[in-house]
């Protein structure tokens, strides 16, 4: 049976993610600390890898018990190699904190903030952590050639599952109909007048969450996250393993492209807490 084999916060937006055990979830479906600051300009325009391109190319790790946080640049200057120099910082605005150091990095005035409850989800109407199996950024590691942990940094959801096929996570935002089976002289409740069928619900542990869609990626994306650097037809490549790769239980036919990767989730308004090891039961969909 399917269950979290990973848990990822990225409590800065934008910069990189740190592994925990355990994590509450708020009523929204987000998972604590994660997203919990973001940084923005002057204009309070956020600023992340797609808006602002060197931010690819920060590495951090973040200390979440004692409010800090680490920062450098690789030796080349990519994020990649031996790091030139490593900087710490408490986690918060002003002038002790990591805004200076990133505004010289970035050659832009970067300010911090902060939103304890619910943090700043990249889509408002689906806060809860994003979902994909092992075996998905495996696959995706296998067609770039790069290592799964490269692609794990770069486009890891918030919930990894294990013990599951690549994709499977695709059946929970976009389950496809049954087959059609007529009743006796009814209509046919599956015929191809029926709406699709709905995104399903599922249960991590005893914390409730529903599947919204499928999360559509970024040219950031791109870019490879070892060197900071495009990789050649990324999108292209992607999409194309992606359509070979589909899943009759999957219906894509609203996605408008296979550039995407992991679904995307709410909560049921109830909160709780998600912890590795923790199964995954899908409790509305269509057997």
């Amino acid at each position: 049976m399917p269950y979290v084999a990973r848990i990822t916060l990225r409590p800065v937006k934008g910069l990189d993610g740190v592994a925990v055990e355990s994590a509450r979830v708020g009523a929204g479906g987000a998972l604590e600390n994660d997203r919990r600051w973001r940084l923005v300009d002057a204009d309070r325009r956020e600023l992340v890898p797609h808006v602002v391109p060197l931010l690819a190319g920060v590495r951090s790790t973040v200390d979440l018990a004692g409010r800090s946080i680490t920062l450098w640049i690789g030796g080349d200057g990519t994020g990649a190699g031996p790091p030139a120099r490593v900087d710490s910082f408490p986690l918060r605005p002003g002038p002790d904190g990591p805004c200076p150091w990133l505004s010289r990095t970035l050659g832009i005035g970067v300010h911090l903030e902060e939103r304890p409850d619910g943090g700043y989800p990249d889509d408002p109407d689906a806060p809860g952590p994003t979902v994909a199996s092992t075996a998905s950024l495996e696959e995706v590691a296998r067609w770039f050639s790069l290592p799964p942990d490269l692609v794990r940094r770069r486009l890891g959801p918030g919930l990894e599952i294990d013990d599951c096929a690549a994709f499977w996570e695709d059946t929970l935002a976009c389950p496809a109909s049954r087959p059609s089976v007529r009743g006796d002289g009814g209509d046919d409740p599956w015929g191809t007048s029926a709406p699709p069928p709905e995104p399903r619900s599922f249960v991590v542990g005893g914390t409730a969450f529903s599947a919204v869609g499928v999360r559509p990626l970024l040219d950031v994306d791109a870019l490879d996250p070892a060197t900071g650097r495009p990789i050649e037809h990324f999108r292209e490549i992607f999409e194309a393993w992606r359509r070979r790769s589909a899943r009759v239980d999957v219906d894509a036919s609203q996605w408008g492209g296979r550039f995407r990767l992991a679904a995307t989730t709410v909560g049921d308004g109830r909160g709780g807490e998600v912890r590795v090891g923790d199964r995954i039961v899908p409790v509305a969909h269509l057997v």
